[in-house]
Order: structure tokens, then C-alpha cells, then sequence
């Protein structure tokens, strides 16, 4: 069980999915009526939804989108046998580009997810007092047969996310393509 698997607005439909393989700029969140009516019923839930759902999507301009499209596919070159890769603006949650190998369902709600580990986890460095020369770099999830990467992009604020099974990647390969290409598009 995950930490939102039992709210029912982070589940989508394949409907509501992106198009597999598909290279998307500026996704939108799913509808809110869900979300609306479950805090209604209980008022713990509403804060949950209220810190989980992204807020409305700022404009993104075209020259940051291709940074963004560009970035996307370096890691799909270097690293084929990928899940998800995905540039996330880190203050709202949006996806600014992505490309998913398959089923993308709940990427939108990952995304956000994903934004708020990295807001908690700076919260978390902040309360340690470690000093202004530790700095995030990446965060590793390690499930039983994925690992997901969430490489900090720090002079943009971005995110950039990579999902890959543990029996198709090495993760020192994938932890350094994703140094190299947040080093070099920063």
C-alpha cells in the first residue's frame, strides 16, 4: 500500500492517460469533483488533498518546453530501457515534458508526488542545519522491481524524473546519466 494509494482522486482512468510513448509538454492534473467530495466526507483528507494537489499550471515558455523536450530525450538516448522520464517544475508539480514506455497512468499524480518529496525532503536538510554546501542532489526509491530517480535540476527548479526495472538498468549507469545531463542542461 502506498502513502495515496487509498485516495481515490490520484487514480485515473486509461482514458485519462497520456498516449503511451508519447512526448507531452505542460500535462494537466485530473479533475477535482472526486477530490471535492471525498474531503467533504473527512476533514484529514482535505489537508492530504490540499497538499498533494499541484496548483494551477503557470505558463511555460516555449524556449524552457524544449529545454525540457531536449533534456527528455538525451535520457531516452542513453538509457532506452526505460519506464518514465519526465521534466517536473518542482514548485507546481506539472509535468513540463515527458515519455512513457506503455501505461502512463497516475503520471500526472507522480509528478506532484514527486515535486512534494523534494520540497519535504529541502525542508528536512533546512531542520538538520547542515550548512548552505548541502545541497540536494537526487533522491532514490527503491522498489523490489523499479527504481525511480528524481534528479534536482537546481538552477531551474526542475525536477527530472526517471522510473526504470531493476532487472533492465544498472543504477550507477542511470544515477550517471542523469548527473552528466543535469550537469550539462543546467
Amino acid at each position: 500500500m502506498g502513502l495515496f494509494s487509498n485516495l481515490s482522486f490520484l487514480k485515473r482512468s486509461q482514458a485519462e492517460a497520456p498516449q503511451p510513448n508519447a512526448l507531452v509538454a505542460e500535462a494537466t492534473p485530473a479533475p477535482a469533483e472526486a477530490a471535492t467530495a471525498a474531503a467533504a466526507d473527512d476533514p484529514a483528507l482535505a489537508v492530504l488533498i490540499a497538499a498533494a494537489t499541484p496548483a494551477a499550471p503557470e505558463p511555460t515558455s516555449g524556449e524552457a518546453r524544449a529545454q525540457a523536450e531536449a533534456l527528455v530525450r538525451r535520457v531516452v538516448q542513453e538509457l532506452p530501457d526505460f519506464m518514465t522520464v519526465a521534466i517536473v517544475d518542482g514548485a507546481s508539480g506539472h509535468i513540463l515534458a515527458g515519455q512513457w514506455a506503455g501505461h502512463s497512468g497516475g503520471a500526472v499524480e507522480v509528478a506532484a508526488a514527486h515535486a512534494e518529496i523534494v520540497k519535504q525532503t529541502r525542508l528536512v536538510i533546512e531542520a538538520l542545519q547542515l550548512g548552505p554546501e548541502e545541497l540536494l542532489e537526487d533522491i532514490l526509491i527503491t522498489l523490489r522491481r523499479q527504481l525511480h530517480l528524481l534528479r534536482v535540476l537546481p538552477a531551474s527548479n526542475w525536477l527530472l524524473y526517471l522510473a526504470v526495472r531493476t532487472q533492465d538498468t544498472n543504477l550507477a549507469l542511470a544515477r550517471a546519466v542523469l548527473r552528466n545531463i543535469a550537469i550539462e542542461g543546467t
